[in-house]
This record gives C-alpha cells, sequence and structure tokens, in this order.
C-alpha cells in the first residue's frame, strides 16, 4: 500500500491526508505533474468568508491545484477520516464569495452557477474515499459567458482574475472535519425575544392567547426556522399564535416528513379543538404540508406557498440544486449570521447519499405527481400560492412560475412579485402580500 502524500498511477492523482508524510511538508512546497503542466500546492489557511464560515465545520488541510493545457485524463482520488469531508471550489469563484459586503451580492449568487463541487464519498477501514473526475476538473476551471456578464455587471470593483478572465486554471480542495451537533425536530411554538428575534419553545400552555387562531411555519429545502424567518413570524404575530415545524429535509422523503407533520399538528388541534390552523409554507415545505393535509387528513384549514413546485419538476438538476443550496443556506446564510442548516442536513448534503429530499422535490421519484392525483382542487381548498417572476422571467431561479400555481392544470389563487426562491419572506414588503393572501382565504 502507497503511504505517500501525493503521487500518481495511470488514471488518477491520488492525495492522502493520512500519510505520514503530511507533517513534513512545507506549506509552500509544490508537487508538480506532466513536466510542471499541473501543480499541487499545500496552502496554509487562508482568511477566507467561505472557509471561516463553513457551518458544522473546521478547515483541517487546503490545496491548490494549477492547471496549464493539462490534457492527461486523470482523475483526483482522495483519503482522509470518516468524520471529515472534500470538496472542491473555483480560485475566482472563492475570491467572489471573500468581497467585501458579501450580503449585497446575495442577488447574485441565486443567478449565477456555483463553481463548487460537492463529492461523492465512500468509507472503508476507518478511513474515507473521495473523487473529482475530469468533467467536475473542467466545471471547476471554467465560467459561462453569461455568468461572467451576470457578475461583471453586479461587481463594479471587480477584478479580471475573479471574473474568471485570468489565464490561469485553478481550484482549492478542502478537507473539513464535521462537527455534529443533533437538531430538535418538531413543532416549537414561536415567541418575540427583543425587536428583532423569535425564541423556539417546546409546546408551552402558558400565555397562548385564547382569541388567536394557529400559524405553522414550515421551512424549506436545508432550513430551519431561524432569522431568515423573522419578518414572516413578526407580521403573523399580531393575528396569530405562531409555530414553526422543524424537521430534515437532504436525505429524507417529503412524504415521512408529511406524516410527521401530521402527527404534530394532530397533537396541537388535540390542545386546542377550537382554533383555525394556517400553514405558511417555503419550497418543500409547501409539499410537506400538502402531504400531511391530503395525504394523512391532518386538521389543517388553510396551506399558504410561497416558491413550491405544486405541478412537479424544477429547473435546474439535483446536483446543481445541492450546489445552490450548499453556498446560499450554507454558507452565505452563516457569514450573515443566519446560519440555518441543521448538521444532519449539511452532512446529508457534503457527504451525499441518496438526497431523496432533492429527488423528491425534483418529482425525479414520482412523489408529486403521486400527490396530485390524490388532491382534486375545488372551491373549498383553502390553498394560496406566491409565486417568484425572478428578473422580470417566469420563474424564481429554481421554480417556474406556472408550476407554482398548477395543481393537476387547474390554476390556484395566488400572487407573483420578483421574488426568487430564496428571498420570499426576507422582504420588506411580505406584510402586504401575506395580509392579501390570507384575506383571500377567509
Amino acid at each position: 500500500m502507497n503511504e505517500e502524500f501525493i503521487y500518481v498511477n495511470d488514471r488518477e492523482i491520488i492525495i492522502n491526508t493520512l500519510s505520514p508524510q503530511v507533517n513534513s511538508l512545507d506549506a509552500d512546497d509544490a508537487f508538480l505533474i506532466n513536466n510542471q503542466e499541473l501543480s499541487i500546492e499545500q496552502v496554509e489557511k487562508r482568511s477566507s468568508n467561505l472557509l471561516n464560515s463553513m457551518p458544522h465545520s473546521t478547515t483541517k488541510q487546503l490545496f491548490k491545484v494549477n492547471i496549464k493545457n493539462f490534457n492527461i485524463e486523470k482523475s483526483f482520488r482522495l483519503k482522509g477520516k470518516n468524520d471529515e469531508y472534500f470538496f472542491a471550489i473555483q480560485d475566482n469563484f472563492l475570491q467572489l464569495l471573500d468581497l467585501d459586503n458579501i450580503e449585497n451580492n446575495v442577488e447574485l449568487f441565486s443567478q449565477i452557477s456555483p463553481r463548487i463541487e460537492i463529492l461523492r464519498h465512500s468509507e472503508g477501514n476507518n478511513a474515507v474515499e473521495a473523487k473529482i473526475n475530469k468533467r467536475q476538473i473542467n466545471y471547476l476551471t471554467n465560467n459561462s459567458i453569461e455568468d461572467l456578464e451576470r457578475i461583471s455587471s453586479h461587481v463594479d470593483s471587480i477584478s479580471s482574475k475573479t471574473t474568471g478572465l485570468s489565464s490561469d486554471k485553478s481550484f482549492y480542495i478542502v478537507l473539513n472535519k464535521f462537527q455534529s451537533e443533533p437538531s430538535e425536530l418538531g413543532l416549537f411554538r414561536l415567541i418575540k425575544d427583543g425587536d428583532d428575534s423569535f425564541r423556539k419553545e417546546k409546546l408551552a400552555d402558558e400565555s397562548i392567547d385564547p382569541n388567536k387562531p394557529i400559524a405553522i411555519i414550515v421551512h424549506g429545502l436545508v432550513s430551519s426556522i431561524g432569522a431568515s424567518f423573522f419578518n414572516l413570524f413578526n407580521t403573523l404575530s399580531h393575528d396569530y399564535e405562531v409555530f414553526g415545524f422543524e424537521y430534515l429535509t437532504v436525505d429524507e422523503r417529503i412524504r415521512d416528513n408529511g406524516i410527521f407533520l401530521a402527527k404534530e399538528v394532530e397533537s396541537l388541534k388535540k390542545k386546542y379543538p377550537h382554533k383555525e390552523i394556517l400553514i405558511v409554507a417555503h419550497s418543500m415545505g409547501g409539499l410537506v404540508s400538502r402531504s400531511a393535509y391530503i395525504e394523512q387528513k391532518a386538521p389543517i384549514d388553510k396551506i399558504i406557498m410561497a416558491g413550491t413546485p405544486n405541478n412537479g419538476s424544477i429547473l435546474i438538476s439535483v446536483p446543481m440544486l445541492a450546489r445552490k443550496c450548499l453556498i446560499l443556506y450554507g454558507i452565505l446564510s452563516n457569514i450573515m449570521g443566519k446560519n440555518s442548516i441543521k448538521s444532519e442536513d449539511f452532512w446529508h448534503l457534503v457527504r451525499p447519499g441518496n438526497l431523496q429530499g432533492f429527488h423528491d422535490l425534483a418529482n425525479n421519484s414520482g412523489f408529486i405527481s403521486q400527490l396530485n392525483s390524490s388532491d382534486l382542487i375545488n372551491a373549498n381548498k383553502k390553498y394560496f400560492a406566491f409565486a417568484g417572476k425572478n428578473l422580470g422571467l417566469l420563474n424564481d431561479g429554481i421554480v417556474h412560475t406556472d408550476n407554482m400555481v398548477t395543481i393537476n392544470e387547474i390554476k390556484i389563487p395566488h400572487t407573483t412579485n420578483g421574488w426568487n426562491h430564496f428571498s420570499y419572506f426576507n422582504e420588506t414588503d411580505i406584510d402586504i402580500y401575506l395580509k392579501r393572501a390570507i384575506n383571500y382565504l377567509k
């Protein structure tokens, strides 16, 4: 067994972080391949928005790969420990993430292709392996013309290197150690805690207003009921007792989460049998809520959905959706102090297995078609949809507008605005649209 740190065979370039050589190498030592057409350099862990903001993680090692006219058909094989994970990110894209005032460019990151690769891992004897294939290397070392134009129009001071115009083709391989933090799941009461925050309590009975109905917020993919939902909570809390439903999204079936939500709603209804129950859901949360209502007969009175692919299918592939979720929910939200991704969901995202929740959301499994076959739309069905037309297009960047507002070829009540898929409840005017929807459903 070869115990070298970096070595090459006929088909692969192997980086073995378990090698005893690791501690003896200088940070600026470069490993050269094919007459210096490719170099691998172990670099010092840099000060970086991304590297310092990966949730539930600490960065252990960082490798920079530089490519010049590298045409050898080789992939990378990476070796680490079982509680670690690898990912790869384009050098230029990392620089873009490290620009100042990153919160001003969230819209940009929702539009461009994230030049990051989430890698498949396989476990062995006290070790894990991941691979970067030729297709992934090509993705990491190139940019589309459309993305370059969007970057240039959003960031005035960006350099040619950051826009991908540099002649160098380089990317980083990152090794992180995962830190597990088990999540509390189920239904929580949300209670205002200061001017711009709330806290979660497990179904406390005290101080429930007997005259207020109940509203339940159901988050979407790789999310949780946190700071990004404050505007929604604040609007609802004037007229409702507000609860939040926490569940796992990446590797869990939507139908299983529908069963979970139905049980929680039934328990709540037993405590407060005369209270109306409204659900306000984002994205996948709308499908979870409909599954609880239609398939499990949960006592839900009304459902308001934002960005939910009710008619099946999303605009991008499951791997691209996973990349966008990692950047927007896993990293940018953490940079801005709004960490929303649960430890378990993050692990299933960076060490992907079946990604069952993603496939259900994309209707690759046929789940949405099955759900819709049981959901007969009529005048008594209390649904309302928020549908984004981001940048004036007929989609919110993830879901086509028509798919949000149609079930079984029948349009449900809805409103449209310039939302992107990740911003529905972050806008300051959400109270206006929410009140319109609630009034319509009365």
